[in-house]
């Protein structure tokens, strides 16, 4: 694996678990409440950070904080709102769905063109995505419809914040990106925590020792996944980057086995393994140089 691939990979395990660690948080506080701390975290310890470390930079901050108003802004806030009403399992197995449109547009955006190993990685994917995704028998009452929607629709935002950070990646270290997106992530979230917060008020008095720590730990799953994920985009195409988002459905499930009890059915356990056999098959196939981010001066010239 290139380094791109290898950070991907990484950033790919880090949001599973997060989506475990989510619902663990959403147990003690409200969507809103977690929304505004792992936002407002990720952007306060990433701001700090790269200035810290003199890589904050003001250039292309605009294009970044509108790329962070998808992720984490949108991604976030459906997510959250999402995995209140499902369980863990079922959350991070409808993230199998975010390989295949990320695939998609990037192939039909981006002009990507895939292998024909790549094409076999993506179909085996793409059925292990499939049975992973469907649950009969589950548990009653939390595989709602409205909830997996709400998963669904932050699958949406984070395939087109893929594409999106694709072509207009500054090809840095993932750090000054990630800074800025956060705050355009925090900004676009405000008014729902506001109004939330006015009409329902807050939970944070009640959540406990157990509620804080899981609310610390998806700050820091948001962080160094973000990072990662910057560091790695512009460096592997697109289209075998929505791939390897392909272990992101299998480490939540497996996290939320492990540490929550949840119990996934027959035909997730063969399409978790689906999944991991497209993954090995991505892997082994040759990805060629990827395409470098395009500079805001060509993308003027290429759309005249």
């Amino acid at each position: 694996m290139s380094s791109g691939e290898s950070a991907l990979l990484f950033a790919a395990a880090v949001y599973g678990v997060s989506t475990t660690v989510s619902v663990v948080a959403l147990r003690a506080v409200r969507p809103a409440d977690l929304l505004a701390v792992e936002i407002a975290g990720a952007a306060t310890i990433l701001l700090v950070t790269a200035a810290a470390r003199g890589q904050l930079r003001r250039r292309g901050a605009l294009r970044h904080m509108l790329a962070g108003a998808l992720v984490p802004g949108l991604a976030f806030l459906f997510g959250d709102l999402g995995l209140a009403r499902t369980s863990a399992s079922s959350g991070s197995l409808l993230l199998a769905a975010e390989p295949l449109l990320s695939v998609l547009l990037a192939v039909a955006v981006l002009r990507e063109r895939l292998s024909g190993r790549a094409v076999l990685a993506l179909v085996v994917g793409l059925t292990g995505g499939a049975l992973v995704a469907f649950e009969p028998g589950g548990p009653a009452g939390t595989d709602t419809t409205a909830g997996n929607v709400l998963v669904l629709l932050a699958v949406v935002a984070a395939a087109v914040f893929l594409i999106a950070t694709r072509r207009f990646n500054d090809g840095g270290d993932g750090l000054n990106e990630s800074a800025w997106q956060s705050i355009g992530g925090l900004l676009s979230v405000v008014p729902f925590v506001m109004l939330s917060w006015s009409t329902g008020g807050s939970r944070f008095g009640t959540a406990g020792a157990q509620g804080w720590l899981a609310c610390t730990a998806v700050v820091v799953c948001g962080v160094v996944g973000g990072v990662l994920f910057n560091r790695g985009i512009g460096r592997v195409p697109a289209a075998r980057a929505g791939l390897l988002g392909n272990l992101t459905p299998v480490v939540g499930t497996l996290t939320a086995v492990v540490f929550l009890g949840d119990r996934p059915s027959l035909l997730q356990l063969i399409g978790g393994a689906a999944i991991l056999a497209g993954l090995v098959l991505l892997l082994r196939s040759p990805a060629g140089p990827p395409a470098p981010s395009t500079p805001q001066s060509e993308l003027v010239e290429e759309y005249r």
